[in-house]
């Protein structure tokens, strides 16, 4: 019996596209399916008898079951991707808008002297909502703020009253804290112990950077006492769940000395450019395109030489390396809406936590209407609903499969939430980075591997054996 690959011929997609791509003085073609994202490397050759129809039945098996090309009679392989959630399981409570801190670019605008508090009755009204929600077994509680610490009695009083509840929901509830690390102290050590709950802390790198744009309000710098926060964690076992680290025009220039520090501090962290919206838009940090490329090239190599957990290299990676995209803010639909909610201490709900200042995207109010029955307005379901399709820059990009134009950056830049990310320049010139890297690692690298080995025989001196890419 013939194997199916031998008999079966195979011809081009017409929504496939190709681009060259220079590696290491080696030529090659990235061929890619924009609508799945998959993508393989062909010699020159071999992209001419696809584009003739010529396809070698090898090959077109291999291209076949990357969705790269049909069958002569026009079959093609399904591709299964996991469908988006209809109900959030993640709700950001905003325990308080007030904050010890006036840092440079927040989104929130937060600060000491203006801001309130959330109650007990909307407290309890967002575990019971969230707790009711259909289809989601887990809930995560995610505590923000302004600086969540500040409201230390509502945190325990929402995860108390969760514990209690849940169970007769039969649903599992989870807590993380997100903090500026400032007001950790023997109270909050006994809460995070007591309640097993996860901590994040925001750092901007070393001292002089973090101190940069940090601050508090009379313009001191905030990481010695972010620092004095950590250490007592650790102090008590506690190892902080990761770092947010923003990249502005404080720190961009930067990439070695920020890794190194989170390598010298034993922290996990996650790069991302400054938003446009809130004080960002007087002070004017985020980084352009360019600046945040380089930034992002500069960690990639220095983190994966160092062994540091950098968690914006693990979510580009799984977007451009495999079919799982479970990142929320780089999909398309994203999460807004559908994954995460936010609730202000009034008990305003906003499909996403960058909105959280914005009344454009108020939702409704926990205490006057169910969450469930929010998810049902029109304009929310075409929001939840948006994709590349609805965006003219996204719509023809060879990468919008991988990527997701993020809705709250957009409306922050340009007043547009169907405009592509204000760092797509940047982001275009990454997914490109990336393939280059995985070439590098997997096929220039055995092919210089087989060059030095005496006893290999090669058809073609001057061309690499073809390895493809994401399924």
């Amino acid at each position: 019996m013939k194997t199916p690959w031998l008999i079966t011929k195979y011809k081009k997609l017409d929504c496939v596209k190709s681009f060259p791509i220079t590696v290491d003085g080696f030529k090659f073609f990235i061929l890619i399916n924009p609508d799945v994202g998959s993508w393989a490397v062909l010699t020159e050759e071999e992209l001419k008898n696809y584009n003739d129809g010529n396809i070698e039945p090898l090959l077109g098996e291999n291209l076949y079951l990357r969705k790269l090309t049909q069958t002569e009679d026009g079959r093609q392989v399904s591709l299964a991707f996991p469908q988006p959630a209809n109900y959030p399981s993640v709700v950001v409570v905003n325990v308080t808008t007030k904050c010890n801190l006036y840092c440079k670019y927040c989104f929130a605008e937060s600060c000491p002297t203006k801001g309130e508090d959330m109650s007990e009755e909307v407290i309890k009204e967002i575990v019971d909502q969230m707790l009711s929600m259909p289809e989601v077994k887990k809930i995560t509680f995610e505590f923000q703020g302004g600086e969540p610490l500040l409201n230390l009695s509502a945190i325990e009083t929402c995860i108390r009253y969760a514990n209690k509840q849940a169970p007769k929901h039969k649903k599992i509830a989870a807590y993380r804290i997100e903090s500026n690390g400032t007001l950790i102290n023997e109270s909050v050590i006994s809460l995070l112990k007591k309640y097993n709950v996860e901590i994040g802390i925001s750092l901007d790198g070393p001292e002089e950077l973090t101190n940069q744009a940090r601050i508090y309000p009379n313009g001191r710098g905030a990481f010695k006492d972010i620092w004095r926060g950590i250490e007592l964690l650790r102090k008590n076992g506690i190892e902080v769940a990761g770092s947010v680290c923003t990249i502005g025009k404080h720190n961009v220039d930067y990439p070695d000395e920020i890794v190194k520090f989170f390598h010298k501090a034993n922290i996990g962290f996650k790069p991302r450019p400054v938003n446009i919206l809130g004080r960002e838009i007087k002070n004017k940090m985020a980084p352009d395109n360019e600046a945040w490329y380089k930034c992002f090239v500069r960690m990639y190599h220095l983190s994966k030489k160092l062994g540091v957990t950098n968690y914006s290299i693990h979510i580009f990676e799984e977007n451009v390396y495999t079919p799982i995209r479970d990142y929320i803010c780089l999909r398309y639909p994203c999460g807004l809406g559908r994954e995460i909610i936010s609730i202000n201490p009034n008990g305003d709900v906003y499909p996403c936590d960058g909105f959280k200042n914005v009344p454009e995207f108020r939702m409704g109010n926990i205490l006057e209407e169910p969450i469930v029955e929010m998810l049902k307005k029109p304009w929310l379901e075409k929001l939840r609903n948006r994709t590349y399709k609805d965006i003219p820059k996204c719509r023809n990009c060879i990468f919008h499969t991988m990527c997701c134009s993020c809705v709250y950056s957009c409306y922050g830049a340009f007043d547009n939430i169907y405009r592509e990310d204000p760092t797509c320049l940047a982001r275009n010139k990454i997914f490109r980075f990336l393939i280059e890297e995985w070439i590098r690692r997997n096929v220039i690298t055995q092919y210089k591997k087989n060059k030095t080995d005496k006893k290999e025989k090669r058809d073609k001196a001057t061309t690499p054996p073809i390895l493809h890419g994401q399924v």
